[in-house]
């Protein structure tokens, strides 16, 4: 789970870096706790957390699922907590790269697991 906090934090800072507003901290800390806790809600259903589904290069395929799920979640939260409205490509965006990230990283986990 380490691992998923620090790739969803890592890949949310260098979103607001590319679009460089790094400033808004207050906006950052929001949207990475929105996505943190989408994930914390969603993945247990996908049972992403279980030792066997972590040992299995096959079941990797939970990962992106969940992330699919979580990642319109959290922009959901994001959006109530900053009232603003949900753009649906930022969700788009949020739910391939991080999804990416979040495969790739459980990836290597699994390899040496």
């Amino acid at each position: 789970m380490i691992g998923d906090v620090v790739v969803i934090t890592v890949l949310t800072i260098v979103g607001f870096a590319t679009h460089e507003t790094l400033g808004q901290t207050g906006r950052l800390v929001i949207t990475i706790a929105a996505f943190l806790a989408a994930w914390a809600f969603v993945a247990p259903w996908f049972g992403v957390f279980d030792q066997v589904t972590i040992g299995q290069a096959g079941a990797v395929w939970r990962i992106a699922l969940a992330w699919v799920a979580a990642a319109p979640l959290g922009a959901v939260l994001r959006g109530l907590v900053l009232r603003q409205d949900v753009p649906p490509v930022f969700v788009l965006v949020m739910m391939i790269v991080t999804g990416v990230g979040l495969v790739v990283w459980r990836a290597i986990l699994t390899r040496f697991a």
